[in-house]
């Protein structure tokens, strides 16, 4: 090829999920060039055309943002629970021969390799499903949790949302007490009440006016009104979305809020958000008892969107995981998952990730959105709640320049 220089010059790193994907595009030398990205791309869960689209959004981004063709990028290196077919079509499209597929949880474990003494043992992802990737000192692997929203994703952004709408209904019911949680979830789906949430949630169904005669739903005891049950038990629907329930990340979109209602002291959305840490430190913990790593020294990586609630997430995760690792530290990642792919795909082409690529990679990041994934805000938040953690909270809290400013309830 005669322009095979050109070629080793660039890659794309990406990392993508439940509700979004990301894209970085570099050159050789770790130089952040330009960012893109699309909607969710998890093809358990969305169409394939569509999961398609948000990958090839996310590359069109970011080489768009670089002043690059597809011509030029040597190798793509990607994390994402896409079918082959899917990423090859998309791969395809947009012209990249070279495509390497990470492991999971391999992209945040070298987002955050580089920037901590520790060796990273446990990485615990909680974003809109859950996982738990681990490496033993002697290069064995195991992970735990990832079985999907039916029947897993403990802990994360779905999970929190469904046992939320579970509380607006059992309050409903009277089986829990009052919870702000009730009008907080409506507002956010703009329903009228919960029989709307069940019948949106489960079926795409909204109400076909605020005069539909009844109170519950058929199968919660049929409260019909004056005359009898109709031909659907006195209820009255049309078809919103036809034939389609709420999708994955649009249920996950409820965890800010409950984040938001727990912070004024909701005691339902606080116990929500205790039982999530706990559910994710049963997940990092069972990676570490399959990988005897009760007795050693290692760092806990915890990434994604519910852990950056802070409290009570964060507390109760660390409280169950440290009982079977004492000696474990849990340690604030530096940039989200989607540099770790950058710094996959350079290594996949021969780079040595030395100091010149680590500072390199850290000066360009300035000017690109959603690297760090954080605001400063969220950042400091999350060191601090790490530093806490941490056997040395004071002075990991001195080191990294959080004051005590950060000391209150972190945001989502």
């Amino acid at each position: 090829m005669g322009n095979g220089l050109a070629l080793r010059r660039y890659v794309l790193g990406v990392d993508g999920g439940g509700s979004k994907i990301a894209c970085l595009a570099a050159d050789e030398n770790g130089r952040l060039l330009g960012f893109g990205r699309g909607g969710p791309c998890n093809t358990n869960y969305v169409p394939r055309r569509e999961a398609q689209a948000a990958l090839q959004s996310a590359v069109g981004g970011a080489l768009s943002e670089a002043g690059l063709h597809e011509g030029q990028v040597a190798l793509l290196c990607i994390s994402a629970p896409i079918e082959p077919v899917t990423l090859a079509e998309a791969a395809h499209a947009c012209g990249i021969e070279r495509v390497v597929r990470a492991a999971e949880g391999e992209t945040p474990r070298w987002a955050a390799r580089f920037w901590i003494k520790e060796r990273v043992g446990v990485t615990v992802d909680a974003g809109t499903g859950s996982l738990a990737r681990g490496w033993a000192a002697d290069g064995r692997e195991a992970s735990a949790g990832g079985w999907g929203a039916t029947l897993g994703d403990e802990g994360s952004g779905y999970w929190i949302a469904m046992r939320a709408m579970s509380a607006v209904l059992q309050a409903r019911d009277g089986r829990l007490g009052e919870t702000m949680l009730s009008g907080a979830v409506l507002e956010h789906f703009g329903l009228a009440d919960e029989l709307d949430l069940v019948f949106r949630a489960t079926q795409g169904l909204v109400r076909e006016g605020s005069d539909a005669g009844a109170g519950v739903g058929p199968d919660s005891g049929s409260e019909s009104p004056a005359g009898g049950i109709g031909a659907q038990g006195g209820l009255h629907f049309r078809q919103g979305v036809p034939g389609r329930a709420m999708t994955r990340d649009e249920v996950a979109s409820l965890c800010p809020v409950v984040a938001q209602v727990a912070r004024q002291g909701d005691a339902v959305a606080t116990g929500i958000l205790q039982e999530a840490g706990v559910e994710l430190g049963r997940l990092g913990s069972a990676v570490i008892r399959r990988l005897g790593m009760e007795e050693d020294t290692f760092a806990v990586v915890p990434f994604g969107g519910v852990f950056r609630i802070g409290e009570p997430v964060m507390h109760s995760f660390w409280e169950t995981l440290i009982a079977t690792a004492p000696r474990a530290a849990a340690v604030q990642p530096r940039f989200e998952p989607v540099v770790g792919a950058v710094l996959l795909a350079l290594h996949e082409l021969g780079v040595e990730i030395d100091a010149q690529v680590i500072a390199a990679l850290e000066r360009s990041s300035a000017g690109l959105p959603d690297v760090d994934g954080l605001s400063n805000g969220e950042h400091s938040r999350l060191g601090v709640e790490c530093a806490k953690l941490h056997p040395r909270a004071e002075q990991a809290l001195a080191e990294e320049g959080f004051g005590a400013e950060f000391a209150v309830g972190p945001e989502y």
